[in-house]
């Protein structure tokens, strides 16, 4: 399939090339996005510990959270345009791509005889009760979880603060 606009094609082309100069130089980048990503998806106040006091000022700890928050801001400096491009790039494409598929999808569903037809729509019936199943297992199990985790927690504030009073 030819693409009729050339400009489309010097985009993706653009975007290839900047995707993988950043793969071929970015290992460190990929180990800094990482830290983000595991501290948003670990937010949630049921996983967290309780915030315990910083050890007795170690001048190195202000100096690391300094060192962190200057890397975290230049990272974020040099990914948010590119992933202001993508965004750009995915608004362009992605209705093309979708109502092609979707037509495409169309044909080859008319196609088929009308038994498989119906077998194809109680097949997705089915799975989408499976899949209802599942998300409400899985629920159950992350909410049992997040219980538990709760009360590791209060357990061991609690020793720690016997620990603390005992102390003076």
């Amino acid at each position: 399939m030819r693409l009729p606009q050339t400009r489309s094609l010097v985009a993706l082309t653009a975007l290839a090339g900047t995707l993988l100069v950043l793969a071929l130089t970015g290992p460190g980048l990929r180990s800094l996005a990482a830290a983000p990503e595991k501290e948003r998806m670990h937010r949630d106040p049921t996983t967290q510990p309780a915030s315990r006091p910083a050890p007795a000022a170690n001048p190195r700890i202000k100096q690391i959270d300094a060192q962190l928050q200057t890397l975290r801001t230049q990272f974020h400096s040099q990914l948010d345009p590119l992933q202001a491009q993508i965004k750009a790039l995915r608004d362009q494409f992605d209705p093309q791509i979708k109502s092609l598929e979707d037509e495409r999808r169309t044909l080859v569903e008319e196609a088929k005889p009308e038994a498989v037809q119906q077998l194809d729509k109680q097949e997705v019936e089915e799975l989408a009760k499976l899949d209802d199943h599942e998300k409400a297992a899985i629920d159950k199990v992350h909410q049992d979880f997040a219980e538990q985790r709760k009360q590791l927690r209060a357990k061991y504030q609690d020793e720690i603060k016997e620990t603390l009073a005992s102390k003076h």
